[in-house]
């Protein structure tokens, strides 16, 4: 006779970024919620309206509305990034060139840097650069549709990181 233990999920936290809004929010999910209904709790708490996709951090492609969302979380913490549809047109400038790709608003700022590095810098470590947006530093683990505010186009300068003399 073989024993076994069943784990119920009842609700699970998770967190999430929304296209033009700062931050990160979090909302509670149970274990047949799909991604339709996660966007209305998202609207919910932020405010935000409009016709929006749903994706993991870094993904390429949206979560698919009747999907169930929490068999779509990984175990290690990556954030949901909700967006309304399409790509953003991202420009990166560096010492008078620049660079411009199609990036999906979930892409982080890091994923970002290490692509513009590679394309105007690539013999550089991209560890050493930082993108800025308006001459404000964005944060590594920042997503490309927070920093566009919105916006589906963006330009955005690639820098030295200042590294303090001791």
């Amino acid at each position: 006779m073989s024993q076994y233990v069943e784990t119920v999920i009842e609700r699970v936290t998770v967190v999430f970024a929304a296209e033009g809004k700062a931050g990160h929010h979090d909302a509670e999910i149970g274990p047949t919620t799909t991604v339709k209904e996660f966007i209305e709790i998202a609207v919910t708490k932020t405010g935000i309206e409009g016709l929006f996709e749903v994706y993991i951090e870094d993904a390429e492609d949206p979560l698919g509305h009747e999907s169930i969302l929490i068999e779509h979380l990984s175990v290690e913490f990556a954030p949901l990034h909700i967006a309304k549809p399409g790509k953003i047109a991202t420009t990166v400038r560096y010492q008078g060139r620049h660079v411009e790709h199609l990036f999906r608003p979930a892409a982080t700022i890091a994923k970002v840097t290490k692509w513009a590095v590679g394309k105007l810098a690539p013999t550089e470590d991209p560890i050493d650069f930082q993108l800025k947006h308006d001459g404000h530093v964005l944060p590594p683990d920042s997503h490309l549709g927070q920093a566009s505010r919105g916006d589906k186009s963006i330009v955005l300068d690639l820098v030295f990181k200042v590294k303090p003399q001791g």
